[in-house]
């Protein structure tokens, strides 16, 4: 069968921001591609982040006549991947269609329910589902039996099967299929700005090493699809991938993917010193939790490649921190950042206002707090009750939530989810934080002096563009 995956296109409605955002590579189309490759499929992977007309939209649909079309989606662009799902449907109206991702494995059965265009939704990790699934719609065999499914009948009954267990070797998944992916308009767009390298000679994709988080954030939705639980890869399967990229693709900058990379220090260093020892040219980036860093470590992960480490701070506030469940201290914030910093790593953190409760008082906390460790770059978020986290449950019973607009309720960059007693106020002064941090002596120096290109110095006139359109709230 003809198959065709495709990333709807962002929705925000700041779109001037994706201009100084890393490339969102559909790494997730890419391992799904490559399942399904080897079964025999034809495959394509439509980015619609990168499709810069719809002549060049059209070229690529016509390529084949697609039995399948498959779409992923967040919970944010859902009503995007709804206007496209509608749109292709159109063009290929014999095509089934099947959608999976965090939104649909949050709320199976009610998308499927108000979406009737959509034949079949995948939950959680689609790899052996979408293998089942493909092989029963080429045999036109039922799909009573296929775990990780929700499906119509023939009398357009909806019917949900029981979850498909978690993959516990991921060894065992074949190398996405990057050749799918656009990666010469990834090598044009967001190089610089993963923080460390200011040039676009280089070609980029991204890569994991585990699925799954052990963290109890209140607000983020990673249990929904790992239930809690992470895997790791075996560091030599890792390296070995980094290899493939660097021969296959020539790409030399990555990013991990992970939610959380340092969740195993062992399986970290082990990486590294794989890294260090083939003497791949590579550099990289990632994201962790402050309290599993050491100094040592940090200075072998810089010697494999670091480029940038993001943490997830949230936070200035212990009330706000324990209400949030991270189970992390100031201290360990303090010191993560310090320690980070100390070795030549850059470090970008993520606060996150508008919590339940949260003050004014609360809010100068997390003020307080990114003046005095002064990272490198910080994103400022608000607080946003996705379906089937705690958040949710937690805004749900307290302020009332019941009705969502999916719309206008997910589809925001530095706005409003929820209108809580203290978020209009907490929201004019996380943006006056945001100010405050980049127009600060420190940061100003600091940026000038690492100035090294003239990509470089693009990027942050971008930056700056988008800052004030942000700041004078257009």
């Amino acid at each position: 069968m003809n198959v065709l995956l495709v990333n709807p296109p962002s929705s925000f409605l700041l779109k001037s921001f994706n201009k100084i955002s890393s490339p969102d590579i559909p790494l997730n189309l890419a391992y799904i591609a490559a399942v399904i490759e080897a079964d025999g499929h034809f495959v394509r992977i439509i980015d619609m982040n990168v499709i810069k007309s719809y002549a060049e939209l059209k070229e690529r649909l016509d390529e084949a006549e697609f039995d399948v079309l498959g779409f992923t989606a967040t919970t944010p662009i859902f009503q995007s991947c709804l206007n496209t799902i509608q749109i292709l449907k159109k063009k290929f109206p014999r095509s089934k269609i099947i959608l999976g991702g965090w939104h649909a494995s949050t709320l199976p059965v009610e998308t499927m329910g108000s979406v009737p265009e959509i034949d079949f939704i995948v939950k959680g990790e689609g790899e052996c589902t979408i293998r089942e699934l493909m092989k029963a719609i080429e045999m036109n065999n039922g799909f009573a039996s296929i775990q990780g499914i929700v499906y119509r009948d023939t009398n357009l009954t909806i019917h949900e099967n029981q979850d498909r267990p978690l993959i516990q070797n991921l060894d065992t998944l074949p190398y996405p299929a990057r050749q799918l992916l656009p990666l010469e308009e990834y090598k044009k767009m967001g190089l610089y700005t993963f923080g460390g390298y200011y040039k676009k000679d280089l070609y980029i994709c991204s890569i994991i090493s585990n699925r799954g988080c052990m963290g109890k954030c209140i607000f983020c939705g990673d249990s929904v699809i790992h239930k809690g639980f992470c895997r790791n890869r075996s560091p030599e399967n890792v390296v070995a991938e980094i290899q493939h990229m660097i021969k296959k693709y020539k790409i030399r900058i990555t990013g991990f993917l992970d939610a959380n990379f340092l969740s195993s220090a062992v399986h970290v260093r082990r990486i590294c010193e794989l890294i260090i020892a083939k003497k791949l040219k590579i550099i990289w980036v990632c994201s962790a939790r402050v309290d599993n860093v050491s100094e040592e470590l940090l200075r072998l992960m810089k010697r494999a490649g670091c480029i940038r480490i993001a943490y997830g701070i949230e936070s200035g506030s212990p009330k706000i921190l324990k209400l949030m469940r991270k189970n992390i201290r100031i201290s360990q914030i303090r010191n993560a950042i310090a320690i980070t910093k100390k070795v030549g790593i850059p470090v970008y953190v993520y606060f996150i206002y508008g919590m339940p409760g949260e003050t004014l008082e609360d809010a100068r906390m997390s003020r307080q707090l990114l003046m005095e460790t002064k990272p490198n770059f910080v994103t400022n978020s608000i607080a946003t009750p996705y379906p089937r986290t705690k958040l949710f449950d937690l805004m749900r019973d307290e302020w009332h939530l019941t009705d969502i607009n999916l719309d206008s309720f997910f589809n925001t960059v530095f706005n409003m989810a929820v209108e809580t007693p203290y978020i209009k106020k907490v929201f004019k002064v996380q943006r006056k934080i945001l100010r405050d941090f980049y127009l600060s002596p420190f940061f100003l120096v600091d940026t000038i002096k690492k100035l090294t290109s003239i990509y470089h110095l693009k990027f942050y006139f971008t930056a700056f563009l988008c800052f004030i359109k942000f700041i004078v709230g257009l």
